[in-house]
């Protein structure tokens, strides 16, 4: 998922966003332990996507925290 993509999302759809991502890295964490899984590469993404949305989460809130000052 791209950096525009994660921003252009509101705050409550970030937070949707962060638990899907995280559901589908746990099955992909089991499906590799059972060697289902095609793309391996899948689990490095999920987790970038993860890090980058919670980022971006994280930005807004010391945002409106340093607004609110």
């Amino acid at each position: 998922m791209r950096l525009k993509d994660i921003t252009s999302k509101t705050d409550a759809e970030l937070v949707t966003l962060v638990t899907s991502l995280r559901s589908d890295l746990a099955k992909a964490v089991v499906d590799s332990r059972t060697k289902e899984i095609k793309d391996v590469k899948q689990i490095g993404r999920l987790k970038t996507a993860i890090s980058r949305t919670l980022t971006v989460a994280r930005e807004r809130q010391i945002a409106k925290m340093e607004a609110a000052e």
